[in-house]
């Protein structure tokens, strides 16, 4: 399925521009999460591109099952008619984390590094089984209260995804295990947590970080799952810190 995808940046030629940038938001949310990241990334010279997962912001769904590699395939159906210059960055959140992992282990000629954001290396079970009672009734009964002013971002992003993408999502995440598999993969890894995140628990970030050689861990002491809300500029940072480290193949 071809994704409505956001371009920006890429004035510059190609011989002296800096490495694109895909960035992958996570379950419930869209291509707008990134607004921050793409203005500071355009400015120094990347050419920034993020998709919108199926059934959120601007792509719709297509109501079939789905699963990881249904978005993985998404994806790369998406990125062939956009011209991206590979070996290419690709910075996730969530979901979007998952996605841009497989895509280094499994396609290791697309990635240059990866920023996985509140990687869910497991889902505690409690969690899985509230959010599937949310889907069950208060999300839609939210969905139709005058409430969309009083909302953040973010939570309108939720009520506007699709029902169907978000139980599909829950059904096949629920059971995820990224901390027993072996993690083979080529590229620099960079994640980063939050302490008291529920939904991408902190201490099996911690534990991927550990099985991965040379991979390094920021942590956000008092953060969330979207602890990049609220610390925008040491987000930025973070990626600054990294991507600009090694500016050949």
């Amino acid at each position: 399925m071809k994704l409505s995808i956001d371009i920006q940046g890429g004035s510059r030629p190609r011989s002296v521009q800096k490495p694109d940038v895909v960035l992958i938001h996570g379950t419930g949310s869209h291509a707008g999460m990134w607004s921050s990241q793409v203005d500071n990334l355009v400015s120094r010279g990347h050419r920034c591109l993020t998709p919108d997962l199926r059934g959120h912001g601007k792509t719709g769904e297509l109501y079939e099952a789905t699963d990881i590699d249904v978005h993985i395939g998404d994806i790369l159906e998406s990125l062939e008619v956009v011209d991206v210059q590979y070996p290419a960055i690709f910075i996730g959140h969530s979901l979007g984390a998952i996605i841009s992992l497989k895509l280094a282990m499994e396609s290791p000629h697309m990635t240059r590094r990866i920023f996985l954001a509140a990687l869910p290396g497991r889902v505690y079970k409690p969690v899985s089984k509230l959010f599937k009672v949310f889907l069950s009734g208060p999300f839609q009964t939210m969905k139709n209260l005058p409430i969309e002013k009083a909302l953040s971002w973010r939570h309108k992003a939720l009520l506007d995804t699709d029902l169907h993408s978000l139980n599909q999502i829950v059904d096949n995440f629920a059971e995820l295990d990224l901390v027993s598999p072996s993690i083979e993969i080529q590229c620099p890894v960079h994640l980063s947590a939050g302490r008291f995140d529920p939904v991408a628990p902190f201490q099996y970030v911690r534990e991927i970080h550990r099985s991965i050689p040379h991979s390094t861990l920021k942590v956000y002491d008092l953060g969330g799952h979207n602890f990049m809300d609220y610390n925008q500029a040491s987000f930025n940072n973070w990626i600054f810190e990294h991507i600009d480290s090694d500016l050949e193949p």
